[in-house]
């Protein structure tokens, strides 16, 4: 404290004063409206680019097997754009670790199809076979084509959207379910029994860049008297071949794609709430993404499974998150 004797005094120095004995500094939170604006603030193109880059860096470390990404999109149902269209993330997850690598948003009057270069031109080539598993919407030529020309290997299911090659694939494939198959894989939980059959073959034929082996998986699923509920197939096309393109590896990068919907999309609305959430403005719907997968990754690479309770866990105490951090 100054007063106001000592304020008036000029004597040409500049006046430091004495701190009043017993005062203690203190830190206080920012209110609800600072939080706000950092965020529809921030560069979250530049944000994502960096979280991208470490834990790309972490989850790839000691690491000189195959390389597989997942790539896929959500939508933040809560979260508007100023063209008043919803917000769309398109991210690459590794299927292994459950990290998200790199996330970009999908512009107004386009759709993630025309994303896949955007999203994968940061994302390092590393030692060994990098290969991308993607949905039927984006089997296309012309990401088949980039995809060979950066040197990664793909795995596309193949669906009515492009009914000429379908009936191709099919036609390869269907053929097989006569023989004996190369796969078979059967889980039972929540009551009923699942059974995943896959054959594979050449890609002979088949006019589609880069293609190798094309590939059927039937998934059927029982009740426990063993009455089938469901029969459904997905044909598969990849680049792989060989060793590398087993009916059973097939089958294992096609189940694990989906972890993206389970173990990130999932988790995002269960935990945060994500689609409830009403952050429209400004960056703050990617923003908080980041986030969110940031504190996502970080769990997975630190093998925790209990993500919403680890989340609680550290609420109580933000303190307890420097060890996830500093490890």
């Amino acid at each position: 404290m100054i007063d106001s004797a000592d304020s008036s005094t000029n004597t040409g120095r500049p006046h430091n004063p004495t701190p009043v004995s017993g005062t203690h500094r203190r830190f206080v939170a920012p209110s609800e409206s600072i939080i706000r604006r950092v965020l529809e603030k921030t560069d979250a193109a530049a944000l994502d680019l960096a979280v991208g880059a470490w834990l790309f860096a972490r989850a790839t470390r000691d690491d000189d097997g195959d390389l597989v990404i997942a790539l896929d999109g959500k939508v933040l149902r809560g979260a508007w754009t100023g063209e008043n269209q919803q917000v769309t993330l398109f991210s690459a997850m590794f299927h292994r670790e459950g990290v998200v690598v790199a996330q970009t948003q999908v512009p107004d009057g386009t759709n993630e199809i025309t994303q896949v270069e955007n999203l994968l031109e940061n994302i390092a080539i590393t030692p060994g076979r990098t290969i991308v598993t993607l949905d039927a919407a984006h089997t296309q030529r012309e990401t088949a084509l980039y995809l060979q020309k950066r040197g990664i290997d793909y795995l596309m299911n193949v669906k009515g959207n492009q009914p000429t090659l379908h009936a191709k694939v099919s036609s390869r494939c269907l053929p097989l379910l006569q023989e004996d198959p190369g796969n078979v894989v059967e889980e039972r939980s929540h009551g009923r029994i699942i059974r995943w059959t896959t054959w594979t073959t050449t890609a002979d034929g088949i006019n589609f860049p880069n293609a190798a082996t094309v590939a059927v998986i039937r998934r059927e699923e029982f009740d426990l008297a063993g009455r089938r509920v469901t029969k459904e197939y997905a044909f598969i096309i990849t680049s792989l071949h060989g060793c590398h393109a087993s009916a059973e590896t097939i089958h294992t990068h096609v189940r694990q794609h989906w972890g993206i919907e389970n173990r990130v999309h999932y988790v995002r609305d269960t935990t945060w709430r994500e689609d409830a959430n009403q952050t429209y403005s400004g960056n703050g719907p990617r923003t908080l993404a980041v986030l969110r997968n940031l504190a996502l990754s970080i769990f997975r690479l630190h093998g925790i499974t209990k993500v919403k309770e680890t989340t609680e866990f550290i609420a109580r105490d933000r303190n307890r998150a420097l060890t996830l951090l500093a490890t």
